[in-house]
């Protein structure tokens, strides 16, 4: 118990230091929106750009490489990444700033414990900037997801994705029944 206290101080202080100034409280993007324009650093250098993800429905998913959920979430993730690849979902796993202030092992541990699923390319691995990380995540939460449609509009926000992969299933469905609704010829009677 004294260990989840010591936790939950310790990221309400690192939430407090990536907030604003004059004490103003940012903030997350919200269902309805649209999904911030970013550049994505990667861990193979690369850059991810929006343009990229455009026409794709994809997870916007946030972790600390500390975060024992997120590290079953990535798990969970490399579990169906075929299956969202198969379905045209990208998946943008990025690593909040500096791991909010907290030591971790880093994001290519989470790469390398999912083995060759982390290859896919429907899977980007990357790091957030300190002002990405204050814009997506106000709060200085661990293991925070966005969903975005095919259009860049955010349609849900949640976390954990071992505990929520229902929630995430029923947006990979209904953004693929769209997908196939959409290509299917239109009848006219």
């Amino acid at each position: 118990m004294l260990s989840v206290r010591v936790v939950g101080l310790t990221l309400a202080i690192l939430g407090a230091s990536f907030g604003t100034s004059r004490g103003a409280t940012a903030e997350a993007p919200a269902p309805g929106q649209s999904a911030p324009a970013f550049t994505y650093r990667l861990l193979d250098g690369k850059a991810l750009v929006p343009k990229e993800l455009r026409g794709h429905p994809y997870i916007l998913w946030l972790v600390a490489s500390w975060c024992s959920s997120c590290q079953a979430g990535s798990s969970v993730v490399g579990d169906h990444i075929a299956e969202l690849r198969t379905r045209g979902v990208h998946v943008v796993e990025m690593r909040l700033a500096q791991d909010l202030g907290a030591p971790g092992p880093g994001l290519q541990q989470f790469e390398a414990a999912v083995g060759m699923r982390a290859a896919s390319p429907n899977w980007h691995w990357g790091e957030l900037t300190q002002a990405q990380t204050v814009a997506l995540d106000p709060k200085g939460y661990a293991d925070v997801y966005y969903l975005v449609n095919a259009s860049g509009i955010i349609v849900a926000v949640d976390g954990n994705p071992a505990a929520s992969w229902d929630r995430i299933d029923a947006f990979v469905s209904t953004m693929s029944s769209k997908k196939m609704d959409h290509q299917q010829p239109s009848r006219r009677t």
